[in-house]
């Protein structure tokens, strides 16, 4: 069950400026179970030739050769049911946020029928009201409230972890009721 739900998942950032989080981000997602990642208009344009990304990416190069790489958030969002936005910055926006547990519980029930996308956004400025309003849901990471922002691969390493937790989770009450 993990697999299958996971399958249905994708992490989508969206204008990375360091291809090294590109690496990172990859490495995250596969040690957790995690293969589709996005690129929205990258500002490094071959992240599977770059050096630093290829680096970082221990282990999880293939993710970052098979990354699709989009124009647009509207285009890597297509087919998404679930659209979730990670940001660091509180928002008075018409989605009310979730932490990331809770993220992840709603993207794997959601992903049980349809596909769901995790949206972060660029290293500097992270994602525009723009940008979130274009996903149906708002997360957040807890974090100190004087030092709140991630580093975008720390962020989708978190997102990642809980993401496995919430399909493990769902795997094994689904093992429990069938017996």
């Amino acid at each position: 069950m993990p697999a299958d739900a996971l399958g249905r998942i994708r992490i989508v950032l969206h204008r990375t400026s360091h291809p090294g989080n590109i690496g990172s981000a990859a490495r995250a997602m596969k040690t957790m179970g995690l293969t589709r990642l996005v690129l929205v208009a990258p500002k490094v344009a071959d992240p599977a030739a770059d050096e630093e990304a290829r680096a970082l990416a221990t282990g999880s190069v293939d993710v970052v050769e098979r990354a699709t790489i989009c124009a647009s958030l509207e285009q890597a969002l297509e087919g998404a049911e679930v659209a979730i936005a990670f940001s660091a910055r509180p928002r008075d926006l018409s989605h009310a946020p979730l932490d990331a547990r809770a993220a992840a519980a709603e993207a794997v029930a959601s992903a049980a029928t349809g596909e769901v996308a995790l949206v972060f956004g660029n290293e500097t400025a992270g994602l525009s009201n723009h940008d979130v309003m274009l996903c149906n849901r708002l997360a957040h990471i807890p974090s100190d409230p004087r030092h709140g922002s991630l580093n975008l691969a720390a962020a989708v390493q978190v997102a990642a972890y809980e993401l496995r937790m919430a399909a493990d989770r769902k795997s094994t009450t689904s093992e429990l009721q069938s017996h």
